[in-house]
């Protein structure tokens, strides 16, 4: 009883060797093609939130401050910078894909940008409060001369002083600190990862 070798078990011990070793292989290409979809999507949502944040920050600069001064509508109407800080999420992800350097400024970026973004918080809230502020004298004081005897030009005298008045805002000096990121080395480095 001779077997050929088609039957043999060398014959099946080498196709079950070639299954396993294809199934591994389609295996791992799969994982890498993974993780490197991860990697661009990574890529792409942090390279849309410098955009975005570069031009909320460009906006404060160009509206919400004029000569060094706090403008309270644009201010207040500002977009806040970002809501979710995307490069603490995918840091990780693109560690080792940046050289150091890139790495540190994109990393700086996002730390001067989450500062900036407090004091916006902040001074929105404080614009708000000073609104009420405003709101609650104004009438207080209209209220109490309502009792004169030419109670239409004490209000419009108050209108006026309001409307006069030029109280300096101050500055947190976080803004200082701030430098445009799509211009450089770093944000190329991350453009070439997409």
């Amino acid at each position: 009883m001779e077997t050929s070798f088609w039957d043999s078990n060398l014959f099946q011990t080498i196709v079950l060797i070639l299954t396993i070793g294809t199934t591994v292989g389609i295996a791992l290409w799969q994982f890498r093609a993974h993780k490197r979809k991860e990697l661009q999507n990574a890529v792409s949502i942090l390279l849309l939130q410098i955009k975005d944040i570069e031009t909320n920050i460009e906006y404060i600069f160009s509206e919400g401050l004029i000569n060094g001064m706090i403008q309270e509508v644009p201010m207040h109407y500002s977009t806040i910078i970002f809501e979710d800080n995307q490069w603490n999420k995918y840091a990780h992800s693109v560690v080792g894909h940046l050289s150091q350097e890139s790495f540190e400024k994109i990393d700086m970026f996002f730390k001067v940008a989450q500062r900036i973004r407090e004091q916006q918080i902040y001074i929105k809230q404080k614009i708000q409060l000073a609104t009420e502020n405003r709101a609650f004298y104004y009438y207080k004081q209209i209220y109490n001369n309502a009792v004169i005897e030419n109670p239409t030009q004490n209000v419009m005298s108050i209108v006026e002083r309001f409307n006069n008045a030029n109280i300096p805002s101050y500055i947190q000096k976080e803004l200082a600190l701030y430098h445009k990121l799509t211009d450089g080395i770093a944000y190329t480095e991350l453009l070439k990862l997409k």
